[in-house]
């Protein structure tokens, strides 16, 4: 399929623009490319000719560099892979409504060997406990307005709630030493006001449920079981703790319905600011100025509940692990946003959509991966192989990697046609859903079915030239390849 965009080298193409700066796609040969992306972006970038406009009332506003990841795809209004880096002006409809959705890692003490016997057994405890009410996960509302304010500092500060068990315990337990340097960004951004989010704060010292903490959310999002297939990179993962046949658990979920209304006050904001302009909801910046603190309260609010929600999902799975192995303990190796606006420690803002931080030694230090470069996270398609990587800072893709192979086709464009490869895929992988399929009616089973086949693996580009993309342009180098032995899904 034809696209705009012009190779330069064997993992690189540049697309020609008015805008003078450079706009970069990493991809080899053998990434397909989609053209309604290309035409997406090129929508975006026209759009953002209208920035001069914007000088004389801020700092001058700028994009400086684009950076299009090789899971580039056509997202909702800006394609997903896509890095901006801006100066003088924050665009929070670039990233999407699932704010600040991420990755996060955790090995376990279990091996392939150990877990095999169980898998059957296993599926029904999964059930029960992430979609039948076993999660036991209660919070007050002093502990609900900690994790907004501070993230992972209201599991390891604030004191639990006398008559509060389960879960909380359990995760907490999960937390190595240093988990605030396995959490992007320390997992607990500064949030001086959250004034939109009143309602599920509830009671502040009475104990109560809720629907979202916990939850896996929709679309691609999933909590999998898996097992380290291979070491790609022996020094890194020996530093990281990983070896071949272990057992991890993968999740990959964001702020679900509280980060949709966290994106709905940063665009009202945004567009408040600048009612005349053009541009989707352009928030000028002035360094040192309080008129982007809203906006960033509201973004960071939601990046601290996605990190304790993907925290909560962890030990959850941890949580039926131990009903089949007693004695079962999971430690967090990593975990990062991939929808999210980020100050740059050089000057100005990165924007990454659907792209993850991939930042190489010298951006690690003081953390535990100053030695080997930030550990990336990259999902293969639903049953197939999952990838970790060392980041390696590279300038040119603004230190970023891929957040998962890729669409290859819209979810309209899955759910037609390939019957019979969808069906031999489901005999031979092990997919666990609120639905028990040996009980549901057969026209629930159908509509369950459907929903599944959007995310089937024909729907999703190959991992491999994507993995390949990375390593051979020097923006991340791969560690281990995972493999799925179960995967839960919302």
């Amino acid at each position: 399929m034809s696209h705009p965009f012009r190779r330069v080298s064997a993992t690189q193409l540049t697309l020609p623009h008015a805008l003078d700066c450079p706009i970069t796609l990493f991809a080899t040969p053998d990434v397909p490319l989609q053209r309604a992306a290309a035409q997406e972006l090129t929508t975006f970038l026209d759009r953002l000719t209208h920035l001069p406009t914007l000088h004389g009332r801020t700092p001058p506003a700028r994009l400086h560099r684009v950076a299009l990841t090789p899971d580039f795809h056509k997202g909702a209004g800006i394609p997903v892979g896509t890095v901006l880096h801006t100066e003088g002006v924050l665009f929070p409809e670039a990233i999407g409504n699932d704010v600040a959705c991420g990755m996060g890692l955790h090995t376990t003490t279990l091996t392939r060997d150990d877990l095999e016997p169980h898998l059957d057994a296993l599926e029904d405890t999964l059930r029960r406990v992430f979609f039948q009410g076993q999660r036991r996960l209660s919070t007050t509302g002093k502990q609900r307005e900690a994790v907004l304010r501070s993230g992972i500092g209201a599991l390891v500060d604030t004191p639990l709630h006398p008559g509060q068990s389960g879960l909380w315990s359990r995760v907490r337990d999960s937390l190595p030493a240093d988990a605030r340097q396995r959490l992007h960004a320390g997992g607990q951004l500064p949030v001086l006001s959250v004034p939109a989010h009143l309602d599920w704060l509830r009671e502040p010292h009475h104990l109560t449920h809720d629907a979202q903490l916990g939850s896996v959310g929709g679309g691609n999002h999933f909590v999998e079981i898996q097992y380290v297939h291979r070491l790609l990179d022996r020094s890194t993962a020996h530093h990281w703790h990983l070896k071949a046949g272990q057992v991890v658990v993968m999740v990959h979920s964001g702020s679900l319905g509280f980060g949709h209304l966290a994106a709905q006050q940063a665009r009202t904001v945004a567009q408040a600011a600048l009612p005349e302009e053009p541009v989707w909801a352009a928030l000028p910046v002035r360094d040192g100025g309080p008129a982007h603190q809203p906006v960033m309260d509201a973004l960071n609010a939601a990046a601290n509940f996605a990190a304790v929600n993907r925290l909560c999902l962890a030990g959850m799975a941890a949580q039926a692990l131990s009903e089949h192995l007693p004695g079962t303990s999971t430690s967090l190796l990593y975990d990062a946003p991939h929808n999210f606006i980020w100050p740059d420690p050089a000057g100005g803002w990165l924007h990454r959509k659907g792209a993850t931080p991939a930042r190489g030694f010298a951006g690690m230090q003081g953390t535990p991966f100053a030695f080997t470069g930030e550990p990336v996270i990259v999902p293969g398609s639903m049953g197939g192989s999952s990838f970790l990587l060392a980041g390696r800072g590279l300038p040119e893709a603004l230190s970023s990697a891929s957040h998962g192979a890729g669409r290859l086709r819209s979810r309209g464009e899955a759910m037609r046609g390939h019957d019979d490869e969808f069906h031999a895929f489901l005999r031979d992988f092990r997919v666990v859903t609120p639905l028990d399929w040996r009980r549901a009616r057969p026209d629930i089973q159908a509509q369950k079915l459907r929903e599944l086949k959007q995310e089937a693996p024909f729907a999703y580009k190959g991992i491999g030239p994507v993995i390949r993309t990375l390593a051979e342009s020097g923006m991340a180098a791969p560690v281990a390849e995972l493999r799925p032995l179960i995967t839960v899904k919302g």
